[in-house]
């Protein structure tokens, strides 16, 4: 026993913030982490500013679930701010009422609010980033200026931030000026045995003739699909490569343009809109191929878990994520981001060369399991959570 474990007398009540339960990746990480973490050592709780999302259901049963909006509207008059101060205010409540011993908060929107409540509270936090700074803020719409300087101070009042790759930590640390110590990377992690378990519960009608290709995620503009799409053109019909399908599986805002821009150039032949589909995994294990476009990422758990399902992979060379999970590009193709034309070059060459790009997905799989599966990351997490608990617990 560790001294912070001998110090630790009580299960340590943690509490995971989060935006929504929606289908995107740092969701699915969460589900794994409220499933997975030590009942003998924690006791997890759950705060969703939106109490709604696709894996809402997920969220297991010995696991609370407390929400912002739940029996709330806008206020008449809501002039900047006010609902942010409402956030926290009501998140620094929760923290006191169910008297929490730590506070976890996982993308940049919850820890804009989990870092004043937990300051508020003096509970301990610890923060995950999960994609590039730069490019997240992109997406944050008004009043970026002031969101970065609260990001900056709830960072820097963390008892510990992660990042979940080597890449983003080095750009985390540069963005908000933390010191190098405070920032730790832990790799996301990958459920093999369930991965395994659910690519095997249906296979989807894929007509044989036909090269599939299956690009898994939210549709939205930062995942690239536009640019997917630019390249399904050049290649289905200027170089007449009609076998090509490609299986857009997910929802999101950008679904009408998406859907404009096939009616517009023709690709109805080429691309099926799947929708969203609580397990993937099936249309990830039958494709003869898996396109990762996006223009940033963090560590993209969809192309992991298409390593896993032992399919061919291509994915764009975004600033952080895709890189690492391919080894530098030994167990998968990269190409540049936001280029359509390099993207239908490697598109056609896995058409044409199916063979060459299975040669890999054996090695693949097996640096999923070495590098991604639950033990490589969840002892050290839950290591990080009991040393920032430690104090807190004893003191309660």
């Amino acid at each position: 026993m560790t001294q912070t474990e001998s110090r630790v007398s009580k299960r340590v009540r943690i509490l995971c913030v989060i935006g929504s339960m929606g289908a995107g990746g740092s969701e699915r990480q969460l589900i794994g982490l409220l499933s997975c973490l030590d009942r003998t050592r924690f006791e997890p709780l759950l705060y969703a500013i939106y109490g709604e999302g696709e894996l809402l259901g997920e969220v297991p049963e010995d696991v609370p679930v407390t929400s912002f909006w739940t029996n709330r509207r806008p206020p008449r008059w809501n002039w900047p701010g006010r609902i942010h101060r409402m956030q926290v205010r009501h998140l620094a409540d929760t923290i006191r009422q169910q008297r929490i011993d730590l506070v976890y908060d996982r993308t940049f929107q919850a820890t804009l609010v989990a870092g004043p409540a937990s300051r508020w509270t003096h509970t301990p936090h610890i923060s995950t980033i999960v994609a590039n700074p730069a490019d997240a803020l992109k997406t944050a719409g008004r009043f970026v200026g002031a969101k970065r300087r609260l990001l900056r101070r709830a960072y820097r009042g963390a008892a510990k931030v992660v990042t979940v790759s080597g890449d983003l930590r080095e750009k985390a640390i540069a963005c908000y000026g933390l010191p190098g110590e405070h920032v730790l990377a832990l790799r996301n992690w990958i459920d093999l045995a369930r991965i395994d378990r659910l690519a095997a519960e249906y296979s989807p009608r894929f007509t044989a003739h036909r090269f599939h290709v299956v690009v898994a995620g939210r549709l939205a503009p930062q995942k690239g699909q536009r640019v997917l799409l630019e390249a399904a053109r050049d290649v289905a019909i200027r170089r007449r490569r009609t076998s090509l399908l490609v299986h857009l599986v997910g929802s999101g805002p950008d679904e009408p343009a998406l859907r404009k821009y096939v009616d517009k150039t023709g690709l109805g032949e080429y691309v099926c809109f799947e929708g969203f589909q609580l397990n993937p995994y099936p249309f990830m294990r039958a494709a003869q191929l898996f396109c990762l476009p996006s223009l940033f990422e963090g560590m993209p758990n969809a192309l992991l878990e298409a390593m896993a399902c032992r399919v061919p992979v291509l994915a764009a060379d975004c600033p952080t994520g895709p890189r690492e999970a391919l080894d530098g590009g030994r167990l998968g193709r990269l190409v540049p981001p936001d280029d359509s034309a390099a993207l239908a070059e490697a598109m056609e060459d896995a058409i044409l060369n199916r063979e060459s790009w299975l040669n890999h997905v054996e090695d693949a799989r097996r640096h999923v399991e070495e590098s991604y599966g639950p033990g490589s990351t969840l002892p050290a997490l839950e290591s990080v959570f009991l040393d920032a608990a430690g104090q807190s617990v004893v003191e309660r």
